[in-house]
C-alpha cells in the first residue's frame, strides 16, 4: 500500500534518519528494523501521521534514490548513469540531503 508523504512528515523522517545515523551505523543490520520502528513512532507522536517502520525505510530509500539522481542531472551526470525527471519530492529536499550524512561512517 503506497502512502502519500506530506512534506513535514518527510522532513521529519530526513532528520530522525540522520539523528540515528550512529545507531544504524553500529546495529547490524538485522536490527535496523527496531530503529526504523523507534522513528516511525516518533513520526506518529510528533505529527499523528500513521506509517510504519517499513515505510519509513521505503521513504529513506526513495529519497535517497532521488537525490543520487537529482545530483547526476545538476552535474550534467558525467558517469553516464541512467536518470529521470526529478519529482517534487526530489526537488523539495534536496538542500535537506545535500550534506549526504549516510556517506559519512565512524571510526567505530
Amino acid at each position: 500500500m503506497s502512502i502519500v508523504w506530506p512534506t513535514d512528515a518527510t522532513l521529519l523522517l530526513i532528520r530522525l534518519r540522520r539523528e540515528y545515523h550512529t545507531q544504524f551505523e553500529l546495529a547490524a543490520n538485522r536490527d535496523h528494523a527496531g530503529i526504523w520502528s523507534n522513528i516511525s513512532l516518533r513520526i506518529i507522536i510528533a505529527l499523528n501521521f500513521i506509517v510504519t517502520g517499513r515505510q519509513c525505510q521505503i521513504k529513506w530509500q526513495a529519497l535517497k534514490s532521488g537525490y543520487e539522481n537529482a545530483s547526476r542531472i545538476l552535474n550534467e551526470n558525467p558517469d553516464g548513469y541512467e536518470i529521470r525527471s526529478p519529482n517534487r519530492y526530489d526537488r523539495v529536499f534536496y538542500q535537506e540531503m545535500s550534506d549526504e550524512f549516510w556517506l559519512n561512517t565512524g571510526n567505530y
